[in-house]
């Protein structure tokens, strides 16, 4: 799903030329919808230290009965491959999960739960949760190749990814009907142009913006922002630039295995990041070998079975 910065709009249903301003962007969304507060579980798993064990998370999370059905659902799917299975919040983080990758579940999980997209024609969950997915997964498979100089303290590389494009749903939860025109356009010339072009003409404010506002408001980490905000400007160089660049990279790969077209090399980004051929061949064919799978793991977490 691609998607640009915007242009602007004055009210629901009317388009008019605006500034793209943060604050006027902020302003109009605030004024326009009420945006709920950040989920207490996301709130309480981004403030745990990074020495917490394995019984806080699983005692956290064994509170929240949606997300820990689906964080089950995940440790017991043919993507893992666990023998036996797991039945246990404990044993999906201990045997199979890991703290980090089940503390981006969690709080992934939460805050999609805050949004309504159902009345959004033309939104696919499924669609939205294997770009989240593999997009992830990449972020955190290439990150190893990352140039050790440019990794720095990144910790969050994969909720980074899993959480990028945010403000999909942030949209189609304020703006169901004008999100629905842009999905399913109903002229030759709008097909013509990107889902983004047209949710810019519609809405005036694309997810980058919609999802960093927010991200912002609930004051999520400032790497989160930022890769919310940027990733998909290869140019972009301020804070933050080699985890939002490996983001977007890795977006940009997971839109391609969608449309069935396999890993295709950026050269100029992955030398600027340091990854080599052999990485990006040994990533694509891992993602190939696990379509099936991702699939089935994308529909869980956009449908909870």
């Amino acid at each position: 799903m691609d998607f640009m910065p915007c242009q602007g709009i004055a009210g629901k249903g009317k388009v008019m030329p605006v500034q793209t301003s943060a604050a006027e962007i902020r302003q109009r969304i605030l004024l326009l919808k009420e945006v709920p507060p950040l989920p207490l579980i996301a709130q309480k798993i981004l403030c745990m230290s990074v020495d917490s064990d394995v019984v806080e998370l699983a005692g956290m999370i064994e509170k929240a009965p949606c997300i820990a059905a689906r964080i089950l659902g995940v440790a017991n799917s043919a993507y893992f491959g666990w023998p036996g299975g797991v039945r246990s919040i404990y044993d999906a983080i201990y045997k199979v999960l890991g703290i980090k990758l089940v503390k981006s579940l969690a709080i992934g999980i939460a805050i999609s739960e805050v949004f309504d997209v159902k009345k959004c024609r033309g939104f696919r969950p499924e669609q939205y949760w294997f770009s989240a997915i593999v997009t992830a997964q990449l972020s955190q498979g290439f990150l190893r190749s990352v140039f050790s100089s440019l990794r720095g303290d990144v910790d969050n590389v994969h909720v980074n990814g899993l959480l990028h494009n945010f403000g999909l749903p942030v949209l189609a939860h304020l703006y169901p009907d004008e999100l629905s025109k842009a999905f399913l356009p109903s002229s030759p010339d709008e097909q013509q142009k990107t889902t983004t072009e047209r949710i810019r003409a519609i809405l005036g404010i694309d997810q980058n913006h919609a999802g960093g506002w927010l991200a912002r408001k609930w004051h999520l980490p400032r790497d989160i922002v930022c890769v919310m905000e940027n990733h998909k400007d290869i140019a972009y160089r301020g804070d933050f630039w080699p985890v939002v660049l490996l983001v977007g990279y890795c977006e940009r790969q997971a839109k391609r295995f969608y449309q069935l077209k396999g890993m295709i090399p950026e050269p100029e980004i992955e030398a600027v990041l340091g990854i080599n051929e052999a990485t990006v061949e040994k990533m694509g064919y891992r993602i190939e070998c696990q379509m099936e799978d991702i699939n089935s793991m994308a529909s869980l977490m956009a449908t909870g079975g």
